[in-house]
């Protein structure tokens, strides 16, 4: 699963209040995936990498599908725990 964002604020103002350290939900109408499905992730904006690694879909509706992480590179890792702490500080 690719997802192209202009750029890193872009994915944050999608995304940032849908992620915590375990997964994150992504908005995407009409999903055709299943629960339990591994996917890959592979989210950019313009040339830099934001997330990659490897997650399980725990969650399907009509809005969106909710990841669970299974395996972020360690910059990933890094980037979604700089998102989490940043939401917790702003409350």
């Amino acid at each position: 699963m690719g997802l192209r964002f202009e750029s890193v604020q872009q994915f944050l103002s999608t995304h940032a209040g849908d992620i915590s350290e375990g997964g994150m939900f992504v908005r995407m109408e009409n999903a055709p995936h299943e629960i339990g499905q591994m996917v890959e992730l592979r989210f950019e904006a313009g040339k830099e990498r934001i997330v990659q690694g490897t997650a399980r879909i725990v969650r399907v509706d009509p809005s969106g599908i909710g990841l669970e992480f299974v395996e972020l590179d360690e910059t990933s890792r890094k980037l979604v725990e700089m998102i989490v702490r940043i939401q917790l500080a702003a409350g």
